[in-house]
């Protein structure tokens, strides 16, 4: 798969895989607003559920991030077993310390990231963390079996994991008999566990090397290790931030950090559904290219990649914004979430939609940098963006309270994107890129699709939200496709005389 036809029917299925996972993934939040709102103890299970989340970014996800452009190179050479099979063991064996860490030093570690909760509800994140604890070594294994399976250019499976991982939660939420946290801890280790298994037997089926040689002392797996190096500094600095972040978050009123975690999944919507299906089925390809150096389809294919996001997600963010209330009363506002907390998760909910490019954008800027195995400039971005982004959060904290968290996070991933993009740029060569051109064009387009999405929204609002925000959305659309077609975006121009080409072949 090693052309940008290729990798887009790759990105189709992954997105129409990640549309359901998505749309579990809203069943099962909207089960737990249901369940209980966006009160102290949704707070105390988000606070126990990152840190695992951190630790597998950190010590679990850096060998699977820098194992495929090595593993793309040593399988050319006979050699890809030994690495494979290194390197899941290496996996398995740091998620494992990461989590006896964790269930060890758990008080501690609730003490640094949300000590600012008040006595009990530290003592509860200290119980469901215990639980969720064992976490880190599940997220460690799937990262490495879905990086694995990719580089074998199979995406079906561990597509397929985070809409099973939805159901269990949904079905453990349902079968509740009362509201209770503790619970759901234990439904969700089962809903990471049961993939992990699953990708195992079906690697042993598919005779990807699990098992193979371990050889800790192979110099690719030695590659592996120094290319990881520099990344483990920029993760380290990167969870720096979340970790000041949910510090913040803990000192303000009860409920902001469930408010900021549901705000924060339904910006997430987009990029589930196209975004990080793209960057899945780019990464691979890239990783060819740059084996073989052919920088021109190297170029040729970020930049087809990043022209499509920005067509995308730009206008995504003001649809976002714009719409930000009806989306949240239809998502989450019934049971124990009231009109209060719609009002809470929609304010974190505009501010978390301003990165929405940037982060976007980012999935394939880095992933190109890793193609190319350099993972020093990552790491410089990584500080950088750290920096800023600490320093925006403590600033904007005082007068936007949790939306200035959010805030802090957007900016801080448009901050990234370009200076990633800058430097990329200056890798490939100027204009290789091709996006000049292109953003006033997307601009102006989304800012008077925006416009007539408000006026609708507002001449609408009487029929009720699913009226409203169904009309919104579709003259919103109509305007910004329009737009883009007097405007003549190349992409646009193309997909229409493709539709011409296969309507001529039909009556033929």
């Amino acid at each position: 798969m090693t052309n940008k036809h290729a990798i887009f029917r790759a990105a189709f299925w992954l997105s129409v895989l990640s549309v359901l996972s998505k749309l579990f993934g809203f069943v099962r939040e909207q089960a737990i607003a249901w369940r209980f709102g966006i009160g102290a103890e949704v707070d105390a299970y988000v606070a126990a559920m990152v840190i695992p989340q951190i630790l597998a970014g950190v010590i679990g996800g850096l060998l699977a991030t820098t194992f495929l452009p090595v593993y793309s190179e040593e399988r050319t050479r006979g050699r890809g077993p030994a690495l494979a099979g290194t390197t899941f063991v290496a996996s398995a064996l740091v998620g494992l310390i990461g989590s006896l860490i964790t269930i060890s030093f758990a008080p501690e570690i609730v003490r640094i990231v949300v000590g600012n909760f008040p006595a009990e509800q530290q003592q509860l994140t200290v119980s469901l963390l215990r639980v969720l604890s064992f976490g880190t070594l599940l997220m460690s294994l799937s990262q490495f079996l879905t990086i694995l399976f990719n580089g074998h250019q199979s995406f079906l499976l561990p597509g397929i994991s985070p809409v099973l991982q939805n159901i269990i939660i949904i079905a453990g939420l349902l079968a509740l008999a009362t509201p209770a946290i503790l619970p759901l801890a234990w439904y969700t280790m089962v809903s990471l566990s049961v993939p992990v298994f699953l990708l195992i037997a079906a690697a042993i089926y598919k005779g990807y090397p699990l098992f193979a040689r371990i050889n800790f002392l192979d110099p690719a797996f030695t590659k592996v290790l120094v290319l990881a190096a520099p990344i483990l500094l920029s993760a380290v600095f990167g969870q720096a931030h979340t970790i000041v972040d949910r510090r913040l978050a803990s000192g303000l009123d009860a409920g902001s950090l469930a408010a900021l975690s549901f705000g924060n999944r339904l910006v997430q919507l987009p990029l589930g559904i196209f975004v990080t299906a793209l960057a899945t089925a780019v990464y691979p390809a890239l990783t060819d290219f740059a084996a073989r150096g052919d920088k021109i389809n190297f170029g040729k294919t970020a930049s087809a990649s990043l022209r499509g996001l920005l067509l995308l997600m730009l206008p995504a963010t003001v649809g976002l914004i714009v719409l930000r209330y009806p989306i949240v009363r239809l998502a989450f506002e019934r049971g124990h979430f009231d009109a209060d907390a719609t009002v809470k998760t929609a304010f974190a909910m505009a501010f978390y939609a301003v990165g929405l490019l940037g982060l976007s954008v980012g999935q394939v800027l880095v992933r190109a940098f890793y193609a190319l195995q350099d993972t020093v400039t990552p790491v410089k971005v990584g500080i950088a963006t750290t920096i800023v982004s600490i320093t925006l959060a403590v600033t904007l904290v005082v007068p936007l309270a949790h939306g200035g968290l959010a805030l802090a996070t957007s900016l801080g991933a448009l901050f990234s994107s370009g200076l990633s993009l800058y430097l990329l740029s200056k890798k490939l060569g100027r204009g290789k890129l091709r996006l000049g051109p292109l953003v006033p064009k997307v601009v102006l387009a989304s800012a008077v699709m925006g416009v007539a999405t408000d006026l609708a929204l507002r001449v609408l609002t009487p029929l009720g939200d699913i009226l409203a925000l169904g009309g919104s959305v579709g003259v919103g659309l109509a305007v910004y496709g329009l737009l883009l077609l007097v405007l003549k975006v190349e992409e646009v121009d193309q997909a229409i005389a493709m539709v011409f080409r296969r309507l001529k072949l039909r009556r033929a």
